[in-house]
C-alpha cells in the first residue's frame, strides 16, 4: 500500500473532504467514496477498508449530508412530534427511537407543539421543507387532520402511543385497557368501593380506553360511578390534576376512598391537593397513577401505578419506520407493547 501523504496545512483549514482522505490514504477517490458511504462497500478488501477509515478519523472527516441528500433522495432525518419534551413520558421513546434509527444513519428532529394544533401543523410543515424522510406523531387524536396533512405531503407516519379513530394509520401503542382494567381489579380486590376518577379528553385514544378499563371491571361487580366521582383534565399535568383533585373533594365529603389518575403527573397533582386539603395518602385517599414515570417510586408517598415500557414502545416505533421506509408494509398495522401493573405505598389494602 503507499505511503500516506497528508493534507495540506491550507486544506485541513477547511473542510475535509473525500478527495483529502483520497490523497491522504494513497487510495483511489472511488474506492475512499465507497468506503464512506453507508452501505456502498462492495467487494473492496477489509484491509483497504479499514486503512482509510482511519486515515478519515485521524482527519476528521465528516460525510456530506447535504450533498448526499441530493444523491439519495434521502435527508436520513426523522421528526418526531411531541406535545413537550419535558413531559417525563417522552425522552425514553426518543431513546428507543435513536436506538434502532441512529446505527442506520438517521438523526431524529424533534418539535414541541405545546398542546396548540396549529402549532403542530407548523411543525409538519417546517419538517416536510426539511424534507425528512417520515415522522413520528406522539400527539395524535382520534380524528386529527396533522395525520391527513402528513397524508397529503406522501410523509411516512408512525403515531407513538396512540391511534386514530379509523386505525388506518401505522401505530405502536401501550395496552392501556388492559392496563386500567388489572389496576382497577386490584383497587377492587383492595376493598374499596368510593372511587373517583380524573380523566383525559375522550378525543384521544388513550384516555378513551383508560376510561373504558375502569368501566368495565366496575360493570363486572355490578358498579356505576356517580357524576361528582368524575372529573376531566384538558391536558395531563400536574396543575390539572391538582386542580381535578381540588374539585373532587370540594364536591362531597367524605373524600373518595381512591382517586384514579389517568397518569402519573396528574396523580402527582392529585397527591399535591390531597396533602393542602390537610388529607393523608394513602390513610385518607389513596391515589394511582399511569405510565410509570421516572422517580415516580421516590416520591412520597411511592405511587402506584401501570407501567408503560416506553424505551420498548420507541424501538418497536423505530423498526417499523424502517419497515415502511424500505418499502415494507408495516405488519401488523399496530404494535400493542403490554402494560404491567406497579403496586406502590399511595394506595393500601383495606382487607390486611
Amino acid at each position: 500500500m503507499s505511503t500516506s501523504k497528508r493534507p495540506k496545512t491550507e486544506a485541513r483549514a477547511g473542510r475535509i473532504k473525500l478527495a483529502d482522505v483520497a490523497t491522504a490514504s494513497g487510495v483511489h477517490y472511488s474506492t475512499v467514496s465507497r468506503v464512506l458511504r453507508p452501505g456502498s462497500k462492495g467487494r473492496i478488501s477489509d484491509a483497504v477498508a479499514e486503512h482509510v477509515k482511519a486515515v478519515a478519523r485521524e482527519l476528521g472527516y465528516q460525510p456530506n449530508s447535504v450533498a448526499a441528500s441530493m444523491r439519495t433522495n434521502s435527508t436520513h432525518s426523522i421528526g418526531l412530534i411531541v406535545h413537550d419534551m419535558s413531559d417525563p413520558v417522552y425522552p425514553p421513546i426518543l431513546t428507543g427511537i435513536e436506538e434502532v434509527l441512529s446505527p442506520q444513519g438517521f438523526a431524529v428532529l424533534v418539535g414541541n407543539t405545546g398542546y396548540d394544533i396549529a402549532v403542530e401543523m407548523d411543525v409538519v410543515n417546517r419538517m416536510a421543507s426539511r424534507l425528512v424522510d417520515g415522522i413520528f406523531l406522539a400527539t395524535t387524536r382520534l380524528e386529527d387532520p396533522i395525520v391527513k396533512r402528513c397524508q397529503d405531503l406522501g410523509i411516512p407516519l408512525i403515531s407513538v402511543l396512540r391511534q386514530t379513530l379509523s386505525r388506518d394509520t401505522p401505530a405502536v401503542i401501550n395496552d392501556c385497557l388492559g392496563g386500567m382494567r388489572a389496576l382497577t381489579r386490584q383497587v377492587l380486590a383492595w376493598g374499596h368501593r368510593d372511587i373517583a376518577v380524573i380523566l383525559a379528553p375522550q378525543n384521544l385514544s388513550t384516555g378513551r380506553e383508560r376510561w373504558r378499563g375502569i368501566r368495565d371491571v366496575l360493570t363486572e361487580h355490578g358498579m356505576t360511578l356517580p357524576e361528582h366521582r368524575i372529573v376531566y383534565v384538558e391536558h395531563m399535568s400536574a396543575d390539572q390534576g391538582e386542580r381535578a383533585a381540588r374539585s373532587l373533594l370540594n364536591a362531597q365529603r367524605p373524600p373518595p376512598e381512591v382517586i384514579m389518575c389517568v397518569n402519573d403527573l396528574v396523580a402527582i397533582g392529585a397527591i399535591r391537593a390531597c396533602r393542602a386539603a390537610g388529607l393523608n395518602v394513602p390513610l385518607d385517599v389513596g391515589i394511582s397513577g399511569y405510565n410509570d414515570i421516572p422517580l415516580v417510586d421516590m416520591i412520597d408517598p411511592a405511587l402506584t401505578t401501570v407501567r408503560m415500557h416506553l424505551q420498548e414502545i420507541g424501538k418497536a416505533a423505530g423498526k417499523m419506520m424502517l419497515a415502511h421506509l424500505g418499502s415494507e408494509a408495516p405488519s401488523p398495522a399496530t404494535v400493542r407493547i403490554d402494560a404491567e401493573l406497579v403496586l406502590r405505598a399511595s394506595l393500601r389494602n383495606l382487607n390486611g
